[in-house]
């Protein structure tokens, strides 16, 4: 007959056993988490992902054509046109623009933020990772600031440093101005937009403003036309 101080042991042992497994599953499950836009974005089918895609592109080409003249310019693009371009298009087109174990990027768009999700794979997990981006214009020196407002993998919150460092790097390998600043706890992209752009001989460049709207993104702003 086990005595009862090793009794007590022992049942205690197995408690907290019983706990860690439970502890652990929960954040198994916790890790499998996937927002509802992000699952809801897969599920369209692949012709009208191409659809969209190309519908984007030939949009982009008309705001290409736009900025050549001299004036006030505006372009709207829609969360279904971006994410299918982003399905359809941009691993054929910029297959090494994804960091290593990022997959199936997505966004969704509502008047306060820009939601942005993706798969994310490696030996250790594989989980979604969604973040919530707030977006504003300083046209005193024509850059865009982008607010991290929280970061997670399923449900839970992930450190920063990581991402911050890996959007720095890829900032540095494709020549974009960026550099990081905080408001109120809260890291803050500073993306300096160039007033002239040689690859499309056009100067004096200039946002206005990014308007977030239900399911778009609206982005306005003048150019002094073409070199």
């Amino acid at each position: 007959m086990i005595r009862k101080p090793l009794r007590f042991f022992l049942l205690a042992i197995a408690a907290l056993l019983l706990l860690l497994v439970l502890g652990g599953l929960m954040l198994y499950q916790a890790t499998r988490y996937v927002p509802d836009f992000y699952e809801q974005a897969l599920e369209v089918n692949p012709q009208q992902q191409a659809a969209a895609g190309d519908e984007l592109e030939r949009q982009v080409l008309e705001l290409h054509n736009e900025i050549q003249d001299a004036g006030r310019w505006q372009a709207v693009f829609d969360e279904d046109q971006i994410n299918g371009w982003l399905a359809s298009d941009l691993k054929e087109k910029f297959s090494d623009s994804l960091p290593a174990g990022v997959s199936a990027p997505r966004v969704a768009i509502d008047p306060d933020s820009v939601q942005f999700a993706c798969q994310y794979q490696d030996p250790r997990i594989e989980t979604v990772v969604s973040l919530t981006l707030s977006l504003a214009v300083n046209r005193q020196s024509n850059e865009v600031a982008i607010t991290v407002q929280n970061v997670r993998a399923g449900l839970l919150p992930l450190p920063l440093k990581d991402l911050l460092d890996e959007v720095a790097a890829a900032a540095r390998r494709a020549e974009l101005d960026l550099r990081w600043a905080q408001s109120d706890g809260a890291p803050v992209a500073l993306l300096r937009v160039p007033a002239e752009i040689p690859s499309l001989e056009v100067e004096g460049f200039q946002l206005d403003e990014i308007a977030l709207g239900e399911g778009e993104i609206r982005l306005m702003g003048q150019t002094a036309g073409q070199r």
